[in-house]
């Protein structure tokens, strides 16, 4: 009995016993400093009370502070006071622990059995005897295959025997069981009311009251699964003896004494002995050369021993699960030599001791001679590509796997120790200036399904500056996705060195000429005298550039190279005197800047990703109180946003929803904006160099695409800003962009 502050006013000793209190006073304390373990919940419902309302429960499980369960019901109501007003609550309780603790072990052991049952497909049967009413279990039903309606007889259940003398079989021994007390235990194969073949395995027995059989009962099980496998095992121990019998494959197997005890007919043909000269009689030393013998028992001893066994000469290395494979060099009876790929194993008894060994030889003396031939070869390749500077390349772009020729590593100045080749080993040479060219094209050729061969500078390890030509080719699947590239790469800086001066005074007349007639269409004024003083000019140096690439001659390229002095003097002369009256236009991004409201760039991108936002949970705050509006490209803030916020989304953690903060403000004179989100993470020990790479993805997500970073890093650097990130695993990501 509690007032209406929860203390209580008087106690049963019940109560005491049922919670514990015995050696505690409980009169004039408050019931939650009694039970601090009570809840908010509860409280809430303690609270209706005090206003008239009655709280019943027949049970409900109760969390003591010392992490106990205790389960109780309750009935909780007001009393009133002689006025009719509320004094307080009558709490009754009951604890049923015990009782709950029972009905769950039960829950738990039918859970058991019925998983039992459910994994092993065991059901069980019954026929009362006096009326031969048969009662299945749920699984009998799913092993027949029959509706929940069927209604089993026992002539009914033989019907599903496949077989008349297994159906007359089982009602012979059913009967011996009723007569003579005898158990069933048979195998049969059935047919299922769906027409399904299965094998089950039937036992029962009878039960008699005063010596008269009143019930008969059992299981039958489903055991196809096992017939199936002794079925697998006959069929694999049939392969096996057909492959040891095989003329084509040399197996030879010794007993625990090493001696020989079968030797098959490709051993036969292999060696040119016969099973009879060799079984029983002899040791694999009949065709083994003493060194090699020799050094595989230092070898095994070694690998199990290590060199403790120089000390211990009673170590026996043929005790151990030996498991080799290697080449060695077998004697015929004729004397003559062969090579052979031999693996040796362990055979071990059911114990798990070693009872001897198997060996399967394959002839490689053919191999080795086409090995042989194929090296003379590669080195004649190889010395073509060191005369040509040509090296070659192959690119598993799936598992971005890279193979060199040795030539290539010469170009690249690379250790040929380093094996562990990737797409970035190669992309780390390229030159900063070419970075962007190279990944273009590489887009360009996954893209279109084809290798674009194009020259770009590299610099070698020992920072020499080189120029190549790669050319290679691009194979699909059948879906169309690349997944092998390869093809050559040819050191050309010589030739690019001499054709460099054309090829830059080329591109300087088509920079001038570009921006020439781009000033003609600004001043109408001087379309006639820009088009009559540039055209002859031009046509003549692209006349000179047509003769130049069709001669093969050097002399005369020299020559006709010469020409263009003359030529570029009269154009200079003649745009030096239109310099004056031209002003230059050159559109860049800078053109494009105006006030960007920070705060509405990102409701923008709130709206744009709504639908991922509901999707996820995400939670994402904008705070730009510092910093507010900034002058920039509206379109290049737009995609910043928009990729930065996206990727937090797409790439958050599993456990949690995702939390998003995007923050500005002014540091150092400098406008910097920040990315903050509690996703996934990146490794950037491991992926860190190849960040904002094109096509670089650092999770097994469905719509990653290695554009996004690589995109937003463009964006902030074309109008002179940088772009950084902090980030650990399963903690988060900050991305800062100083403008």
């Amino acid at each position: 009995m509690l007032d209406t502050n929860m203390v209580y006013l008087a106690v049963s000793k019940r109560w005491i016993k049922d919670f514990v209190f015995e050696d505690e006073d409980i009169v004039g304390r408050s019931h939650y400093d009694i039970f601090p373990e009570i809840g908010d919940d509860w409280k809430e419902k303690n609270q209706l009370c005090l206003k008239g309302a009655i709280d019943i429960c027949d049970e409900a499980p109760f969390y003591r502070k010392d992490g106990s369960i205790q389960w109780i019901y309750w009935d909780v109501r007001p009393w009133y006071n002689a006025e009719g007003e509320i004094g307080g609550l009558l709490m009754h309780t009951g604890d049923i622990t015990e009782q709950k603790e029972r009905e769950l072990e039960k829950k738990r052991a039918e859970s058991i059995l019925n998983d039992t049952s459910e994994i092993a497909r065991i059901s069980t049967w019954e026929i009362n005897l006096s009326t031969q009413e048969l009662l299945w279990n749920k699984m009998a039903y799913e092993i027949y295959e029959v509706a929940d309606d069927f209604r089993p007889t026992v002539d009914a259940a033989l019907e599903f025997f496949k077989y008349d003398e297994d159906r007359q079989a089982a009602k012979v021994a059913i009967q011996n069981a009723i007569d003579y007390g005898s158990a069933v235990d048979m195998d049969v194969e059935m047919l299922t009311a769906k027409g399904n073949s299965i094998w089950a395995k039937i036992t029962g027995k009878v039960e008699s009251l005063s010596g008269v059989p009143t019930r008969f009962y059992g299981i039958l099980q489903d055991v196809s699964n096992i017939r199936l496998t002794e079925q697998r095992l006959n069929r694999a121990y049939t392969e096996l003896e057909a492959i040891f019998n095989s003329k084509s494959t040399a197996i030879i197997t010794t007993d625990k004494d090493g001696i020989i005890n079968r030797f098959n007919k490709g051993a036969e043909k292999l060696l040119g002995y016969t099973a009879d000269e060799i079984v029983g009689l002899e040791k694999p030393d009949i065709y083994l050369l003493k060194e090699e013998r020799d050094k595989f028992e230092n070898d095994i001893t070694l690998l199990f021993r290590g060199d403790s066994f120089i000390a211990d000469a009673q170590y026996n290395y043929r005790n151990e699960n030996i498991n080799d494979t290697r080449q060695w060099t077998f004697r015929r009876k004729d004397g003559s030599m062969f090579s052979t790929l031999t693996s040796i194993t362990a055979i071990n008894s059911s114990e798990g001791i070693n009872d001897g060994f198997i060996s399967v030889v394959t002839d490689i003396s053919k191999i080795k001679d086409v090995k042989n031939e194929l090296r003379k070869k590669n080195d004649l390749l190889n010395f073509a590509e060191r005369l040509s500077l040509i090296g070659h390349w192959q690119w598993n772009t799936v598992l971005d796997r890279v193979q060199w020729s040795e030539n290539l590593y010469t170009i690249f100045e690379l250790e040929e120790s380093v094996t562990e080749l990737q797409f970035d080993t190669y992309f780390n040479f390229v030159h900063p200036e070419d970075k962007d060219l190279v990944a273009e094209y590489f887009k360009k050729s996954a893209n279109d399904k084809k290798f674009y061969s194009f020259i770009h500078k590299i610099i070698t390890v020992n920072g020499v500056v080189k120029t190549i030509h790669l050319v290679g080719k691009a194979i699909a699947n059948k879906k169309g996705e690349i997944f092998e590239m390869f093809g050559t790469c040819q050191d050309v800086t010589e030739s690019k060195e001499e054709e460099l001066k054309l090829i830059r005074a080329k591109e300087e007349l088509e920079i001038v000429a570009q921006k020439l007639a781009y000033q003609n269409k600004q001043l109408a004024d001087f379309t006639h005298i820009t088009s009559h003083n540039l055209r002859a000019p031009v046509a003549n140096l692209n006349s000179l550039m047509e003769i130049y690439k069709l001669s093969d001659d050097d002399e005369e390229r020299l020559d006709i190279f010469s020409k263009f002095d003359t030529v570029i003097d009269r154009l200079t002369l003649t745009l030096n005197t239109l310099i004056e009256a031209l002003k230059t236009k050159i559109s860049d991004a800078q053109e494009e800047l105006e006030s960007v409201d920070l705060n509405e760039i990102f409701e923008d991108t709130i709206q744009t990703l709504s639908g991922s936002i509901l999707t996820s949970g995400a939670v994402i705050k904008g705070d730009f109180r510092e910093l507010s509006t900034i002058t920039y490209n509206r379109i290049y803030m737009d995609s910043i946003f928009l990729n930065l916020i996206g990727n937090a989304i797409k790439y958050k953690a599993k456990d949690r929803a995702p939390e998003i903060i995007v923050k500005s403000k002014v540091k150092n004179g400098r406008n910097i904006i920040t990315f903050k989100d509690n996703g996934l993470g990146i490794d950037l020990e491991r992926h860190g160099h190849k960040l904002f790479g094109l096509n670089k993805v650092f999770h097994r997500h469905p719509d990653a695409k290695g554009v996004g970073l690589f995109l937003t890093k463009t964006q902030v650097e074309a109008m002179g800003g940088t772009i950084t990130a902090t980030s650990e695993v399963n903690v988060g990501t900050t991305f800062t962009i100083i403008f």
